[in-house]
């Protein structure tokens, strides 16, 4: 089974059960030969509702009205797939059932920086590839 948690520590209450279970768990992964793997980073803010609301209602309109495929139109839905799957990083899943799956992460699950670099890779593709012009302002 492996072995996954974690902690956000808002606040120093939370450090003595950190470190409970690192206690309950680091010998006995060890002298499994898996040791427990103890990653930090800092919390970032998730896209705004303005990000959200720049990409959907008016980038992602603007490239299904003025963006053809062999003479096909596509609406926003199909866009948003289009360009999630071509930018979006991949993460990994870890199932109930133990087993690890890798899929394209959710542009929900962006944060502030993540979403930036995201609509800039989308409007610059867009522009590049498909000839759309953007006249609202960048979010």
């Amino acid at each position: 089974m492996a072995l996954y948690r974690e902690f956000v520590l808002k606040s120093p209450g939370i450090w003595p059960t950190v470190l409970a279970f690192i206690k309950a768990n680091a010998t006995a992964c060890a002298e499994k030969g898996t040791p427990i793997r103890l990653i930090v980073t800092s919390d970032e803010r998730r896209r705004t509702k303005e990000q959200n609301a720049y990409y959907f209602g008016v980038a992602l309109r603007d490239i299904a009205e003025q963006a053809w495929v062999n003479g096909e139109q596509f609406g926003t839905a199909a866009w948003h797939e289009h360009f999630a799957e071509q930018f979006a990083p991949r993460e990994e899943l870890r199932l109930p059932s133990g087993r690890l799956v890798t899929r394209r992460k959710s542009t929900k699950d962006f944060s502030v920086a993540e979403f930036s670099e995201y609509l800039t890779k989308v409007q610059a593709s867009a522009a590049n590839e498909y000839g759309v012009t953007f006249d609202g302002v960048h979010a």
